[in-house]
């Protein structure tokens, strides 16, 4: 009898649309909408555009002075043969920083990772991770690559901007869809 009633339990919360792990609340990080950085969609904006990658990102007029900074992404697969983790991919990330950012007084970047499409096709099925736990969500994407950001990007809540940070993302995560996979 219980073993009916948990079921029926799980199958109406399905039916209603309730879901576990949704992966936009993974992206906000569990904050109450309230809490959430301010719609500023409709002020002036900066962008910030890479000729290389044809990507364009759009960042506020408080971000007027960043600077852009790039570092490797490493994607590990592990071996069951040989119960080994190795590198698989790898790839680059445009860090966008913002300009209050000082040694000693950090304020939050943004780690904007740039896979090719057949890098973004092997990552949804699994073929390697980038990061333990988390899950890496695509922003938008070119004929050739697809620009993605970790859902803890912005974890450490010591770190000035972080909200304003995640704001700026899921703007522009918003403003380029559809996605190439269904999150």
């Amino acid at each position: 009898m219980k073993k009916f009633f948990y079921t029926s339990i799980i199958a109406g919360l399905i039916a209603s649309g309730c879901t576990w792990g949704d992966s936009e609340q993974s992206l906000r990080r569990f904050n109450p909408p309230e809490e959430t950085a301010p719609d500023r969609s409709h002020e002036p904006q900066l962008l910030y555009h890479n000729a290389q990658f044809d990507f364009t990102f759009s960042l506020p007029t408080s971000w007027q002075g960043y600077s852009v900074l790039s570092q490797p992404w490493t994607g590990q697969a592990f071996l069951p043969d040989t119960d080994k983790a190795v590198e698989a991919e790898h790839g680059p990330t445009i860090i966008l920083r913002n300009p209050q950012w000082k040694a000693g007084d950090p304020w939050q970047d943004i780690p904007i990772l740039v896979f090719t499409r057949k890098q973004w096709k092997a990552h949804h099925q699994g073929q390697f991770s980038i990061y333990e736990g988390g899950m890496v969500f695509e922003i938008s994407h070119s004929s050739k690559y697809v620009f993605a950001i970790w859902s803890r990007f912005n974890g450490d809540e010591s770190i000035k901007g972080f909200r304003e940070a995640e704001g700026i993302v899921m703007r522009n995560r918003s403003g380029h869809g559809p996605h190439l996979y269904p999150e």
